[in-house]
């Protein structure tokens, strides 16, 4: 009687092995072996032999040891008797893991189904579902209409302080479906689904476990709930975290000189979609380079810094340097939020607290490269949000690395009760993310859509120049020039150090509005935008009739995000129109411009 032969087969060393791994000499087994690596089972390559061999290839991780299973758990078994290869019978917490996972993997479908309903129910909303969508949809139009995106700051135009590529992505898609938010929620909810696909497929490479990998990927689309449903709107956030995560998987498995380059090529797209994609692409290469892919490294390391490099000198040389202003040095003048140091973990804890004890168990036993990805999107998220100005869709990146070290912890081979554990954990963080949740309150309503398409419809009949720093997109839907740069954009340059950029922003606010360039000013709140006064009280009045009078106050308000403001009333220059009569227009009922 024999269960298992073993013979040494010296298939050398594979020079294209994954950072922190590397491939031993080859193992010959004859019959039947349930394990070959602490990742991966052994494909059932022998059933229906009497007497069976196959080379493999061990994976040898540094640091751990592979310990052959007792002799007592595999089935006694003659291989010269007929017949087919038993199987194995594992014990009875084998078992139980996969159920947790398969549980984990189902409550990750439903998670993802229920994202992907709320997405295409408002996919073609014609307003804003989140605040800052509004400038979005201005800077795709500033591409197609062959403006400069980073001009310097004037009243009338301040682009968000991020690179170009979101931006140019979505004036592609605009080119073919218009100049409307369509395209832009459509880059970011492909870019989501992308982003989930990623992660899944990165989980289930590392671990041979495709529930584990689903889990992963439905643990981080619950999120979506617990962040104000950003995933799908018109913002950067989506794209960077799609090319990220390819980043990391790419530089993970690459294998040969075009995977290096593809390597290269993500981490940059990501650095060129939110620059706090630098501090990933520097962390993975720096972990590459202590790995035995160094020649690698230094392909996929060029290929970055070619691509950052270039694009960077071209997009400052064109702006006047203006692009480096934006991108590079005002977030770093932003005052510190000192409350964001604890901030940042309280946020963690609230949102993803269950999961995050899955996190730090797959964190012990993660790659090199994968820990330093990991790490790098953890490291932009908080950096990010301990500048004045941070918001929840900054701590996107730290959820992503939590839900990719979860699902590796869920998706070990090793040790039956960590995958268990770990799955429950993970199980029990998507089901409180989705259980407290209510579809009906991310969708915009038909009242919603109505009372934009009233006010729009007001503003064309009321004609003229005007600005409406809250929401300058709603001038491009009235069929107007953007008259005025979003208030929020403005404010970031205004609470900077950058003389110059203070300056001028100012200097051209004084000009357009003492010189009335605003035919009309609809402001969101009763207090006025930052660098508006105190010209604007001196040279315009404020109208006492409120817009929007007769729509509930619930309606048309951008549902994603913190900001939930809406046109509030309108200020008209002294001595000039009727405020009665505009209200009236702007409200829907009034037919022409007094």
């Amino acid at each position: 009687m024999t269960s298992v032969h073993e013979h040494s087969d010296d298939m050398g060393p594979d020079k294209a092995g994954a950072a922190g791994h590397q491939y031993s000499h080859g193992l010959k087994l004859c019959a039947v072996t349930p394990r070959v690596s602490p990742f991966r089972p052994l494909s059932s390559v022998c059933k229906g032999a009497t007497h069976c061999c196959v080379t493999v290839r061990m994976r040898v991780i540094h640091g751990v040891s592979i310990r052959s299973r007792p002799a007592t758990q595999l089935n006694s078994w003659d291989a010269s008797e007929p017949g087919p290869v038993p199987h194995i019978r594992h014990p009875w917490y084998w078992s139980v893991q996969h159920a947790v996972r398969l549980a984990a993997a189902l409550a990750g479908l439903a998670v993802i189904i229920t994202y992907l309903v709320i997405a295409l129910s408002r996919l073609t909303y014609p307003f804003t579902v989140e605040w800052l969508e509004s400038n979005s949809l201005v800077e795709v139009h500033r591409i197609l209409s062959g403006q400069p995106l980073y001009p310097a700051p004037t009243a009338g135009y301040v682009p968000d302080g991020y690179p170009p590529l979101y931006f140019a992505m979505s004036a592609a898609a605009a080119s073919v479906l218009g100049v409307s938010y369509l395209p832009l929620r459509l880059v970011s909810l492909l870019s989501s689904l992308a982003c989930f696909a990623l992660l899944g497929r990165l989980v289930q490479r590392e671990t041979g476990s495709a529930a584990a990998g689903t889990a992963a990927a439905g643990v981080f689309a619950a999120l979506y709930f617990a962040t104000y449903t950003w995933f799908d709107v018109g913002r950067v956030d989506s794209l960077f975290l799609t090319l990220s995560i390819g980043g990391l998987y790419a530089a993970r498995w690459m294998r040969r000189t075009s995977g290096a380059i593809a390597a290269g090529a993500l981490l940059a797209a990501a650095a060129l979609t939110k620059q706090t994609g630098i501090a990933e692409g520097v962390l993975v290469l720096a972990a590459l380079a202590a790995g035995p892919r160094r020649r690698l490294t230094g392909v996929a390391a060029l290929t970055a810094v070619t691509v950052l490099g270039i694009s960077t000198l071209v997009l400052g040389l064109s702006s006047g340097g203006w692009y480096v202003y934006y991108v590079f040095e005002l977030m770093s003048q932003h005052p510190l939020n000192h409350s964001g140091f604890g901030g940042f973990w309280t946020h963690i804890l609230a949102a993803m607290g269950i999961a995050a004890c899955a996190a730090l168990i797959g964190a012990r036993r993660a790659p090199l490269v994968l820990l330093a990805g990991c790490g790098a999107l953890a490291i932009g998220s908080y950096a990010t949000l301990v500048h004045s100005g941070g918001d929840v869709n900054d701590l996107l990146p730290a959820y992503l690395a939590a839900a990719l070290l979860a699902g590796l912890a869920m998706g070990d081979q090793r040790t039956w009760w960590v995958a268990a554990v770990s799955g429950l954990l993970v199980l029990a963080q998507s089901a409180w993310l989705l259980s407290g949740f209510h579809p009906a309150q991310a969708i915009p309503t038909g009242a919603d859509r109505a009372a934009g398409e009233r006010f729009t419809a007001g503003l064309r009949a009321l004609g003229g120049t005007v600005a409406i720093p809250g929401d300058p997109g709603l001038s491009l839907l009235a069929g107007m020039a953007p008259a005025a740069a979003h208030e929020d954009a403005a404010y970031d340059v205004l609470r900077g150090s950058g003389l110059s950029a203070i300056t001028g922003f100012t200097r051209s606010a004084e000009h357009a509005i003492a010189t009335y360039q605003y035919s009309a000013i609809i402001l969101d709140s009763q207090t006025p935008p930052q660098g508006y006064e105190p010209w604007l009280s001196l040279y315009y009045r404020e109208c006492p009739q409120p817009l929007l009078a007769g729509v509930p106050a619930a309606e048309f308000r951008p549902l994603a995000g913190v900001i939930t403001s809406r046109p509030f009333s309108v200020w008209l220059p002294k001595g000039r129109g009727s405020c009665p009569a505009t209200v009236k227009i702007l409200d829907g009922s009034g037919k022409e411009a007094p």
